[in-house]
């Protein structure tokens, strides 16, 4: 191939990689691959909005800045223990643990106090015993259940305070966007427009470690009562 052919295929290139870019209101540097936001803790789900994580290693954090949007006045913990693997006694035994993490002192109350939030005393949990191990369970498929729960009544109808947190059963295959659970993140929280109302939800993989689980999903809480919307402190 002579050198003017191959100048020309490489400006074509370029050209397309630019349009497409402007096609997307992206940067032809970044049009290709973005997995992640620029804030930290944050990454993508799978309709492209930003959601907030908890690292794998919870003792991470960083400093948190107020964007002027909804935080929650209090905060009610729902537990939905989602899974086959949770009707297994050994692994059930764990749920006292995690179904009211204030009475476990697993939330970290300063960071509640600090925000003059209020912890309700949290509803009884529920078990879902729904086989969710032949498929990667992604944040649409929690959307999905969380629907099913609310239009059978299994769980309350959410109100103002109302954070549902869902626990993923061991053998289930959690991802989040391009992101993957205990590679990614050791929990996350979302929020949701259904029939039922604005649902706000804390998702949490199966750790081996009951401390590091609950640990997780108490960061969650508290950061879903901080930014339940994605527009407060983050």
């Amino acid at each position: 191939m002579n050198r003017l052919a191959l100048s020309v295929l490489v400006l074509s290139g370029l050209v397309t990689s630019l349009v497409r870019a402007q096609q997307n209101n992206l940067p032809a540097k970044t049009a290709n691959a973005i997995d992640r936001p620029a804030e930290p803790g944050l990454v993508f789900d799978e309709d492209g909005g930003k959601v907030q994580i908890v690292p794998p290693d919870v003792t991470l954090s960083w400093e948190k800045k107020f964007h002027r949007g909804d935080v929650m006045k209090s905060v009610q913990q729902i537990s939905i223990f989602l899974g086959a693997a949770w009707g297994d006694q050994k692994v059930r035994s764990r749920e006292t643990a995690l179904v009211d993490l204030a009475s476990t002192e697993k939330l970290p109350l300063e960071e509640l106090k600090k925000n003059s939030f209020r912890v309700l005393a949290a509803a009884p949990g529920i078990d879902d015993f729904t086989d969710l191990t032949k498929a990667q369970v992604k944040d649409l498929t929690v959307q999905r259940k969380l629907s099913d729960l609310l239009a059978n009544k299994a769980i309350p109808i959410p109100n103002p305070s109302t954070v549902y947190v869902v626990y993923l059963a061991p053998g289930i295959s959690s991802s989040l966007g391009a992101q993957k659970a205990g590679v990614d993140y050791a929990a996350y929280h979302n929020w949701v427009h259904l029939d039922a109302g604005e649902v706000r939800y804390v998702v949490v993989p199966f750790q081996d470690n009951t401390d590091r689980q609950a640990a997780a999903a108490a960061r969650a809480l508290v950061e879903t009562a901080l930014n339940p919307n994605g527009t407060g402190w983050y």
